[in-house]
């Protein structure tokens, strides 16, 4: 006989138990699931003495594991599988945080260091979009080399390519369906107006876009800025973009643009939207 509970649910991490008398489980390997659909992983692991002192197993039966929700999934369908097995621990009394009241951790949701190595691990994103998303995350900004063989090409089509490119880890970063809007011939005074645009698009998630130009510039960003609490920066740290450069940016970090940094101007790549 194999028991557990789900203890707690919100839309980036999991938290239970699960144990039987017959056999222990430490080690053993827990899934979660919305639907039919794997949405993470982890191990059976942590000691929890309030089921040791009640005498379930040794106390090694708790498990934590990151989770990377859809924006679609309701967090009440979330189950726990015990791989190899047909056991299903459903939520009954979970702690689940409210949608509205999630904050910082909806923000964080599919973009925590752990979720991102899970989404790595299961081939979900490749080496290359986890690079930038973890220092999207840390820093709120990462400059991506683009293939030599872009800098070959006409501009227009040029130009169409890097927002193959950037579209390939804003998707990511949103974790849900969008559409890609090029906007050419922008300034410093742009940043403002896209930041308070993407947060009405996707309040949900941190406001991240594109730059990049045919000649190279760069950016001023206070990093780690975009982090509730965190402190003015006193030296903003340069960013490179342009010409083999894309710079992935969030706009949270208060990005300016230096005199003397090159291209003044620039073309931004922002999630828009699709329409339905």
């Amino acid at each position: 006989m194999i028991q557990g509970h789900i203890d707690f649910v919100s839309r980036s991490r999991v938290e239970g138990w699960v144990s039987s008398p017959q056999w222990p489980l430490r080690g053993a390997r827990v899934l979660a699931f919305v639907d039919e659909t794997c949405v993470g992983g982890g191990i059976v692991e942590l000691f929890r003495q309030d089921l040791a002192d009640a005498g379930v197993g040794d106390g090694f039966v708790g498990f934590r594991i990151p989770v990377a929700l859809e924006p679609w999934h309701d967090t009440r369908l979330l189950d726990i599988r015990l791989e190899g097995s047909a056991f299903l621990l459903k939520q009954r009394r979970s702690c689940l945080a409210l949608r509205d009241a999630q904050g910082a951790d909806r923000r964080r949701q599919g973009r925590e260091p752990e979720s991102l190595s899970w989404m790595l691990s299961r081939g979900w994103i490749d080496q290359t979009q986890y690079d930038a998303l973890r220092l999207l995350g840390l820093i709120g900004a990462h400059t991506q080399l683009l293939p030599p063989a872009l800098s070959h090409l006409e501009p227009r089509r040029r130009c169409d390519e890097v927002a193959i490119v950037a579209a390939g880890v804003l998707e990511v970063h949103l974790l849900q369906p969008m559409a890609l809007e090029i906007r050419e011939d922008l300034g410093a005074d742009s940043f403002a107006a896209m930041r308070d645009e993407l947060r009405e698009a996707f309040p949900a998630v941190p406001p991240v876009v594109g730059l990049w130009s045919e000649r190279r510039g760069t950016v001023a960003v206070e990093e780690g800025a975009q982090h509730a609490g965190a402190p003015a920066a006193s030296n903003p740290i340069e960013h490179g973009f342009g010409d083999r450069e894309l710079l992935l940016l969030n706009l949270d970090t208060a990005p300016s643009l230096p005199r003397g940094g090159g291209a003044e101007r620039f073309t931004a790549f922002v999630p828009c939207r699709p329409e339905v």
